[in-house]
């Protein structure tokens, strides 16, 4: 009886950790594209996602920077291209085509309080 016990909790644990791991594959799959800022800054910056989990920014100045990124639950890990560490910002899908993130820009004092706010274009 102990060992039927001990098995399903060993599942139930399984499931879980597939269940969330799928999901985060599954947000990333839909990311694929690009996306324009809509608040704070409306237009400000736009998000182009591509199928090797890489993700570039592009300012409204046309500066372009490029990251790999990685989705865990409530989070996104980004890390700039060619350099070490990684960056973690707030993350949440909250329509189909609708994304919150936390502030792109870190060089901005504020930069801890603002959740930008993106659309699929």
């Amino acid at each position: 009886m102990k060992k039927v016990f001990i098995f399903k909790g060993f599942l139930l644990m399984i499931l879980v950790t597939v269940t969330s791991c799928g999901s985060d594959e599954l947000v990333e799959k839909n990311l694929r594209g690009e996306w324009i800022e809509v608040t704070p800054v409306e237009d400000r910056t736009t998000l182009i996602f591509t199928a090797e989990n890489l993700m570039s920014r592009i300012d409204g100045e046309g500066n372009q920077e490029n990251y790999t990124y990685r989705i865990d639950g409530n989070a996104i890990f980004l890390s700039l291209a060619g350099q070490q560490g990684t960056t973690e910002l707030y993350f949440n899908k909250i329509e189909p085509g609708r994304f919150k993130i936390g502030n792109l820009y870190l060089s901005t004092p504020e930069s801890d309080e603002v959740i930008m706010v993106f659309e699929r274009i």
